[in-house]
């Protein structure tokens, strides 16, 4: 799975002290030479930060396309739209325009085919003819034109929160494989329970657990117990009040699940002298593929794909979404409600704290369902 780097001191195409200009790179750390060249191509007109941007979109797409199991060259207009889709579905608030963020995306996704194409890498990729696969157009004044890169903000409506069965109700259709099954049920608790956002899940650190012993103390004087957080939406050190039953339960898969997923991977680098030795990540969920962080990605691919299984079994209807981000609504909302009936002061500013959010605006979406009676 492709992930990204940045780099601190870098000397780029004659510049030097480049911090921020962009890496991507696969499972083996191997640099994705073709966006190497691209933002190179780029840093050439755009600045340092703008490039960074990029990087993090390409990177997005280039990471869709493993998951598709798809060659660059196999994408269409038809593509790039479900992919538009899926950007919006898997985190439909992003601060809380995702139709605007989704767009973004595919304008930098688009900027890049369009690249290749005219590179010579994929000669029929991208332009304005009917040889096309992604047919563009320009306005007058020479911009790209494309249907996903238009921003309809549809996403600005109310969204309905995903209530607490609706979440149990997905559980059963994860990964079949046991150890996979536990890991998906544990992302998503700690989705629902303690607030994180998809990649925040993804990056959790075994380290910055509390230990077990304090969990089980903590249960006795029913607290919840502060974790850290390094990896976070702002890049910000940030503390969360979680349950000590969810950290019982995550050493519990560190230690049965976790562990055969790094030991594997050891024996698999040691095995093949043309690999590196295996270095093992310090994250608390691993994929079973690669030994790497697992990506927020196919996680929320993954529970697209359950709550989808889930309507198919006649359990939730098609209304009843349960999406990646919406599992932080959960949260959210049920911290409102909790101030709301415990009589705080000033109960949205004191949610927006607890909650790590950065203005009393971006609460907006989670009013929706705040005095919902059948809200759980």
């Amino acid at each position: 799975m492709a992930f990204l780097r940045k780099t601190s001191n870098a000397e780029l195409s004659g510049k030097a002290g480049i911090k921020g200009f962009p890496l991507i790179l696969d499972e083996h750390y191997q640099v994705h030479t073709l966006s190497l060249r691209y933002f190179l191509h780029c840093l050439e007109s755009v600045q340092t930060s703008s490039l960074s941007t990029y990087g993090s979109h390409i990177c997005d797409f280039i990471s869709q396309l493993e998951v598709d199991g798809k060659d660059v060259s196999e994408i269409d207009d038809d593509w790039l739209e479900q992919y538009k889709q899926a950007i919006i579905e898997r985190d439909p608030e992003e601060e809380h325009n995702t139709e605007n963020y989704a767009s973004q995306v595919c304008r930098s996704v688009i900027n890049y085919c369009l690249w290749l194409t005219e590179s010579g890498y994929e000669p029929y990729l991208c332009g304005p003819t009917k040889n096309n696969r992604i047919q563009i157009s320009y306005s007058k004044s020479h911009r790209i034109k494309h249907k996903t890169i238009k921003n309809t903000n549809k996403d600005k409506r109310n969204m309905q929160a995903p209530r607490s069965d609706w979440i149990e109700h997905i559980k059963p259709f994860g990964p079949k494989r046991n150890d996979l099954a536990k890991r998906f049920e544990l992302m998503i608790d700690w989705g629902r329970l303690a607030g994180l956002r998809a990649h925040e899940v993804c990056q959790l650190k075994i380290k910055h657990l509390p230990s077990r012993e304090t969990a089980e103390k903590a249960v006795e004087a029913e607290r919840l117990i502060p974790t850290k957080l390094t990896v976070t939406k702002g890049g910000r050190v940030e503390t969360v009040r979680v349950p000590p039953s969810l950290v019982l339960a995550t050493w519990d898969y560190t230690d049965l699940y976790r562990d055969k997923i790094a030991n594997k991977f050891r024996k698999i680098h040691k095995k093949d002298r043309s690999r590196l030795p295996y270095v093992e990540p310090d994250t608390v969920f691993l994929s079973d593929k690669t030994g790497q962080p697992l990506d927020p990605i196919p996680f929320s691919s993954s529970i697209r794909k359950a709550f989808l299984k889930a309507v198919e079994e006649g359990l939730l209807t098609e209304d009843e979404r349960v999406w990646a981000h919406g599992l932080r609504h959960n949260f959210v909302t049920k911290n409102l409600r909790e101030n709301d009936k415990a009589g705080q002061k000033n109960p949205e500013r004191l949610s927006m704290q607890q909650t790590r959010h950065s203005s009393p605006e971006a609460m907006d979406p989670y009013l929706h369902d705040r005095y919902s009676e059948d809200f759980s």
